[in-house]
């Protein structure tokens, strides 16, 4: 095996300082990149702690609200309690003297803590009609409630046409 030269050593020296600065920067790449995984992922724990924090905060209000959903919500009858609802609806825009244009049961619909009945109407009259409708209509211990109410001016002002839809919430049974 023959010597190297002069030139020939200078370029090996240079090619091991080439692979070692390459060998030294990608791993500057991974500390980096790791420690920036790392920045987020705790910047990610500080705001999931803020947010249960939040929650524990209002820990005393939610129990109450769920304990009086528990006492005043009644489980679905074995009958449809879709036409009762649609009755009281009736009666109560008669009685604040709406005039009815068209209604239709809903199909109901289920979440992950109650089911809701609801009543979908187009009624016309005022606006102070809608609100008394609106104030017969909420019996929160019964759980009927006015879900949606979209209005506008009728053709022939200061009468009002409404589409409202009117729920009635139950407890969905256990499983």
């Amino acid at each position: 095996m023959r010597a190297l030269t002069r030139h020939e050593k200078k370029l090996t020296l240079f090619l091991v300082f080439a692979l070692l600065g390459g060998v030294h920067l990608l791993g500057l790449k991974f500390l980096l990149s790791w420690d920036q995984a790392n920045r987020r992922a705790v910047s990610q724990k500080r705001d999931e702690l803020e947010e249960a924090k939040g929650w524990m905060e209002q820990k005393a209000e939610w129990e109450e609200k769920s304990g009086w959903l528990e006492k005043n919500l009644k489980s679905v009858s074995a009958d449809n309690p879709a036409p009762a609802l649609q009755k009281k609806s009736q009666s109560a825009a008669t009685d604040a003297g709406l005039k009815i244009e068209e209604q239709n049961l809903q199909a109901p619909r289920s979440g992950t803590a109650c089911t809701v009945y609801s009543n979908r109407m187009r009624l016309t009259g005022s606006l102070g009609q809608f609100i008394q409708w609106a104030g017969k209509l909420y019996q929160p211990e019964a759980g009927i409630a006015l879900t949606s109410l979209n209005m506008k001016l009728s053709p022939e002002p200061p009468k009002m046409v409404g589409e409202a839809e009117v729920g009635q919430f139950f407890r969905r049974g256990k499983e």
